[in-house]
């Protein structure tokens, strides 16, 4: 059974780092583990309009989301590195810089290190059903 110290000696969520090896072509990336408060924004920002099959999600940008989010190293939010490939955002960065193959390894990695066993988007899916 946990005791109250045994949680207080835990790392804070934010302060869980690792490594991911992303792909042969970029190597290994450093990544942060998701909060809870992280994975609802990711979630809130990906969502669209209510209709009539229910709510728009947008998997893609959610996976977008959570890498600019939670990848340490590389930065892909530094202001310079984006002036440099004329990009706007980290997630339009990552979209023009890495296969989507990469950012789905990154995506995984990181859920891995944030607690989850099953990917995310499999979750999103059977709770809108």
């Amino acid at each position: 059974s946990y005791n109250l110290e045994h949680f207080l000696s835990l790392p804070d969520v934010d302060d869980i780092v690792d490594d991911v090896f992303v792909s042969k072509r970029l190597g290994t990336f450093k990544v942060r583990a998701m909060s809870q408060n992280d994975l609802k924004d990711y979630q809130r920002k990906a969502t669209g309009k209510y209709n009539k099959n229910g709510v728009d999600f947008d998997s893609a940008k959610f996976n977008l989301l959570i890498v600019a989010g939670q990848t340490v190293e590389p930065c892909f939010s530094d202001a310079e590195l984006l002036k440099k490939s004329n990009c706007l955002t980290a997630e339009q960065f990552i979209s023009k810089k890495l296969l989507a193959g990469e950012i789905s390894t990154l995506v995984e990695g990181i859920q891995k290190i944030s607690g989850f066993e099953n990917e995310i988007n499999e979750d999103v899916e059977e709770a809108k059903n």
